[in-house]
C-alpha cells in the first residue's frame, strides 16, 4: 500500500502488543454480534456479498471497533514500528503523522493494514473456509 506516494512498511508487534489489539477488538465487539447469517451469506462471505439485513449490524460492529479508545491506542502502539519510505525519506507512523488534515485520509487504510498484520496470524491455523463449507453441508436437524 502506498502512503504519500511511498510504500507502507508494516512490522508486526510483539505477541503482547498483538494480544492487546485482539482483546481490545473483541471487547469492542462484545454484545454487537447480532448478525444472523443465512446459508447464502455463508456461501458469499468470501466474495463480500452479504444480505442487506446484516449491513446495519455489520456497520454497527465496525463503528464499535473503529471508535474504541483501547483499539486506537493499541493500534498507535503497533504503528510505532511501521513506516513509509526508506533511508532519509523514512517516516515512522505515529499519532503526529495523522495530525495534518491532508494525512487523515490515510488513517483507516493504514490502521486496517496494521490490524491485519497483527491479528490474522492468530487465525492462520484455522481453516475458516472449510468451517463455512461444512456449515453449508449440514442438514437441518429434526426436532423431537
Amino acid at each position: 500500500m502506498k502512503v504519500l506516494d511511498r510504500e507502507l512498511i508494516i512490522k508486526e508487534g510483539s505477541l503482547e502488543e498483538a494480544f492487546n489489539l485482539k482483546d481490545a477488538i473483541f471487547e469492542a465487539l462484545q454484545g454487537k454480534a447480532n448478525v444472523k447469517f443465512t446459508d447464502d451469506d455463508f456461501a458469499n462471505i468470501f466474495n463480500s456479498e452479504l444480505s442487506g439485513e446484516n449491513i446495519g449490524a455489520i456497520a454497527d460492529m465496525l463503528m464499535s471497533v473503529i471508535s474504541n479508545h483501547k483499539v486506537r491506542e493499541s493500534l498507535f502502539t503497533l504503528c510505532n514500528k511501521c513506516f513509509i519510505g526508506e533511508g532519509s525519506e523514512k517516516t515512522v507512523i505515529t499519532k503526529d503523522f495523522f495530525e495534518p488534515v491532508e494525512n487523515r485520509g490515510y488513517f483507516y487504510p493504514v490502521m486496517l493494514e496494521v490490524s491485519k498484520a497483527n491479528i490474522f496470524p492468530f487465525f492462520r491455523g484455522l481453516n475458516l473456509k472449510s468451517l463455512v463449507q461444512d456449515k453449508l453441508k449440514e442438514k437441518p436437524r429434526k426436532s423431537k
